[in-house]
């Protein structure tokens, strides 16, 4: 199942639209080619890093971005799906987070509340000089792919399922950048 969501009034303040920005009512004057949009896809245990990286695949398409862009994000999502099917429980979903229709940062989410040991990891592999191998050999290969083709920028957090309202947490990524079409 998948839907694009609006960010919700409630969340307008991390959005970076100015108080002076929203009229009386609260909502922000933003051009529609500048709205920040979610697309929401929601992945059955099973096949969620199939669909995973179909929708990754597909948004990465439609704004341009390189081939070997798009194929470092389905690693990445994949990876990242099956570490949720494998150590969390369900919901599972995927979101595409879009500022004027460019994809900018995905989440792999489940219906997990407990981050474990994946901060601790993420610490690591951002504060490591030399980044030790051995912790990631059985478990955390995703998390070190993850980090290491998304430049650095890989997070964990608490969240809610954006289906449902229910807790639940992300481990996310920020998305390749379309190519300009310059010659750099």
């Amino acid at each position: 199942m998948r839907a694009e969501q609006p960010v919700p009034k409630e969340a307008l303040q991390h959005t970076g639209v100015l108080a002076e920005d929203r009229p009386p009512g609260g909502e922000p004057r933003v051009p529609v080619q500048d709205a920040f949009r979610v697309l929401v896809t929601r992945l059955r245990a099973g096949s969620a890093s199939r669909c995973a990286r179909a929708a990754v695949r597909e948004a990465l398409a439609r704004a341009g971005v390189t081939a070997d862009g798009i194929g470092d994000a389905e690693i990445i999502v994949a990876e990242l799906a099956a570490n949720a099917e494998k150590h969390a429980c369900g919901p599972y979903e995927l979101r595409i987070h879009c500022l004027s229709g460019i994809p900018m940062w995905c989440e792999m989410v489940d219906g997990g509340q407990e981050l474990g040991e994946i901060p601790a990891m993420l610490a690591y592999l951002h504060t490591a000089e030399e980044i030790d191998l051995m912790p990631f050999a059985e478990s955390g290969r995703g998390l070190f792919l993850a980090h290491r083709l998304s430049g650095g920028h890989c997070y964990s957090y608490p969240t809610t399922m954006s289906m449902g309202g229910t807790a639940g947490k992300a481990v996310a990524f920020a998305l390749p950048a379309p190519s300009c079409g310059g010659t750099g």
